[in-house]
C-alpha cells in the first residue's frame, strides 16, 4: 500500500483511505508525517475487521488545512422516527410491565436478541465515519472542500438498497455542507454500481420517488419528509474526463461466493471543479483477479485525478 502511495505523496496528492485498520493507522501517521501530510483518521469498525476506519491525507506544504471535521454520517441528520405504542391496560399495566414488559426485555440482553429494523433504524444505526477537510492552496489561494467516505454494502433486498439511498444522500450532502459554497470534491467506497440508486443520486441530484430504492417514510410518521436529496449534483472525476466510469475499481471474492467484478469507488466533483486527467486504470478482461495479490494489495484499485480549481470570477 505504502508502495502505492509513494508516487501520490511525490506529486504532492491530497489522499482518501477507506477499510485502513487500527493496527495500520500508527504505521500510515509515521509514513504521512515523514512526508510531511497531516493524517485525518477515525475508526468505527468492529474486532473482526481490526476497528477498520477512513483517513484523509494533506500535503502542508501545498495546502493550508483551514478546517476539518470528523462525523458518523448518521448523527449529521435527524431521521424520521415513530415513537413505539405504549401498551395501556388500566390499573393492569403494571403488571403487564412485571410480568411481560420485563421478562421479555431481559431475554432479549441475554439473548442479545435484536427485533427486525425498519430501514430508518438501520441507517441512523450505522456507525460509518465521514471526513471532511477546507483547504487553501498556498500557491493560487484558491480553497476548497474535500470528503472521504466508506458506504455501508448493504444490497440484497429493496430495504438495503433504500438504506444505502439514504447514505448516499446524506454523504453528498454533508460534503457540500462542511465546503460552504466551496468546489467540493467527495471520493470513496460507495459500494454502489453506476446507474443503482445511490449513484444517480449524487449525480443528478435527484431520485425518482417511485423508484424502489427511493426511501419510504415509516408508517405513523406525521413530521416533514426526510429530505435525501443532495442541494446540488455531483459529477464522477471519471466521466468528465472519459465519458464512463472505469470499467472497474473492486475485484473480490469472499470465501465460497462467486468472485464480484464491478465498479464501487468514485472520486465526485462540483461543476465548478475542472477535472484534468485522471488515472488510466485496467480492463477487467486484462486483469486475474479476485484482488489481493502480489501487484494489487486491495481488492479495490487506486484512483486519482488531476483537478484544477478557478479562483472565483476567473474561467
Amino acid at each position: 500500500v505504502m508502495e502505492k502511495l509513494d508516487a501520490e505523496c511525490a506529486r504532492g496528492a491530497v489522499i482518501g483511505l477507506q477499510e485502513g485498520s487500527m493496527s495500520w493507522s500508527g504505521r500510515l501517521h509515521a509514513y504521512f508525517a515523514k512526508r510531511g501530510y497531516a493524517f485525518i483518521v477515525s475508526l468505527y469498525g468492529k474486532p473482526f475487521n481490526n476497528y477498520m476506519g477512513v483517513g484523509l491525507a494533506v500535503p502542508l506544504d501545498a495546502y493550508e488545512l483551514v478546517g476539518s471535521d470528523v462525523a458518523r454520517l448518521s448523527d449529521t441528520v435527524k431521521f424520521p422516527r415513530v415513537k413505539e405504542n405504549e401498551v395501556k391496560l388500566g390499573p393492569l399495566t403494571p403488571l403487564y410491565k412485571l410480568f411481560v414488559s420485563k421478562p421479555i426485555g431481559l431475554w432479549r440482553k441475554i439473548t442479545d436478541y435484536r427485533p427486525p429494523m425498519d430501514e430508518w433504524q438501520t441507517a441512523r444505526g450505522r456507525f460509518n465515519s465521514i471526513l471532511h477537510a477546507t483547504l487553501k492552496c498556498k500557491k493560487s489561494k484558491v480553497s476548497f472542500g474535500v470528503s472521504t467516505y466508506h458506504m455501508p454494502c448493504m444490497f440484497r433486498t429493496a430495504a438495503d438498497r433504500r438504506v444505502m439511498t439514504i447514505h448516499a444522500g446524506i454523504a453528498a450532502q454533508y460534503a457540500l455542507n462542511q465546503s460552504a459554497g466551496l468546489p467540493t470534491v467527495l471520493m470513496g467506497d460507495f459500494n454502489l454500481k453506476p446507474g443503482d440508486a445511490g449513484h444517480t443520486l449524487i449525480t443528478t441530484g435527484d431520485l425518482d420517488e417511485s423508484h424502489e430504492a427511493y426511501p419510504i417514510m415509516p408508517d405513523g410518521y406525521n413530521g416533514e419528509p426526510f429530505v435525501v436529496k443532495p442541494p446540488q449534483k455531483m459529477e464522477s472525476a471519471y466521466v468528465r474526463v472519459n465519458g464512463e466510469e472505469p470499467n472497474f475499481t473492486n475485484n473480490a471474492q469472499i470465501k465460497d461466493d462467486e468472485p464480484f467484478i464491478d465498479t464501487l469507488d468514485y472520486i465526485f466533483v462540483t461543476d465548478d471543479i475542472q477535472v484534468t486527467e485522471v488515472l488510466d486504470l485496467p480492463h477487467r478482461d486484462n486483469v486475474k483477479g479476485p484482488f489481493p495479490a502480489a501487484t494489487e494489495p486491495s481488492d479495490h484499485i487506486m484512483l486519482a485525478a488531476t483537478i484544477r480549481v478557478p479562483a472565483a470570477g476567473s474561467a
